[in-house]
């Protein structure tokens, strides 16, 4: 249901969605204070909000008195944000591209939280520059669409299994689910429905850089031609130096039979093969 004072405020100042921006306003107001609970539910030492917009999960989160880093791109927005941030010291805005900021600015001062209702448009590498920050994020807290998080929750050999699941597996693990919310709970209603997730980021199974950026090589490699077996996809993959032979023998010491296909496996099978592919290369 919408929210009167939410609609109120949308009128009041005149705005509507700017399209190419993808912004899509929460109105749900029960659905913002889950979102605001689940972010300071490991009490962090400060939050990192990504679209602000018109400040309606902004303004309970400055309430929790520790520092607020409110990123917005849209200026349009600035008037509102900027009458919070006169009720809430501890709110800092900026108007930037979310892409382009250093999330290890804040995450190498203790326990910090991203949270946020993400444009659909930039969830893949906004996941990625997250989940990849160092030192990682205590939590993240994410409104997304329903069928991305579908993708970071997907099992081996299902449709919505990808390399957004290995992304996110890798680095958290299993998202928790802390809402399913409707069109209805913004404004425009877009159209799809949505999910807020809390990922709680570990330390990687794999450690040393250069290894894990082969690993995703070879991710990318399996799931771009998703539907070749294994040893096809890994041979001709232009990311990869390995020939129909270097294949083969990659598969055969990470005990993975050439007939698979990159679908199938696990972030542990990925993990070893990875390892194998290594060693033939090397």
């Amino acid at each position: 249901m919408m929210s009167e004072s939410a609609r109120s405020q949308l009128n009041r100042l005149g705005i509507r969605a700017d399209k190419s921006l993808g912004q899509h306003f929460l109105i749900n107001e029960g659905a913002a204070e889950d979102i605001v609970d689940a972010a300071l539910a490991s009490q962090p030492e400060g939050l990192v909000e990504i679209g602000p917009g018109l400040g309606v999960l902004t303004r309970r989160l400055a309430t929790a008195g520790v520092p607020v880093v409110a990123i917005e791109m849209d200026e349009d927005m600035r008037p509102e944000l900027e009458r919070i941030q006169r009720e809430h010291a501890n709110l800092e805005l900026r108007f930037q591209d979310v892409l382009r900021a250093n999330m290890s600015e804040f995450t190498s001062h203790g326990r910090w939280v991203a949270i946020g209702n993400i444009p659909y448009q930039i969830t893949s590498p906004l996941l990625e520059q997250l989940l990849t920050t160092e030192p990682s994020f205590e939590a993240i807290v994410l409104m997304i669409q329903r069928e991305v998080g579908r993708r970071l929750m997907a099992a081996p050999g299902s449709r919505d299994y990808s390399a957004l699941t290995l992304l996110g597996a890798f680095y958290a693990g299993q998202p928790e689910v802390i809402a399913e919310l409707s069109p209805g709970s913004f404004d425009p209603p877009p159209k799809v429905h949505s999910v807020v997730l809390r990922i709680t980021p570990r330390t990687p199974p794999i450690a040393d850089p250069e290894r894990r950026g082969l690993l995703f090589r070879v991710v990318r490699a399996a799931f771009g031609q998703r539907r070749k077996q294994l040893v096809n996809a890994l041979a001709g993959a232009p990311q990869l130096t390995l020939d129909k032979d270097g294949a083969r023998e990659a598969l055969s010491r990470a005990r993975i039979t050439t007939s698979r296909r990159g679908e199938t496996l696990s972030l542990q099978e990925f993990v070893t093969l990875t390892e194998a592919v290594e060693e033939v290369v090397a």
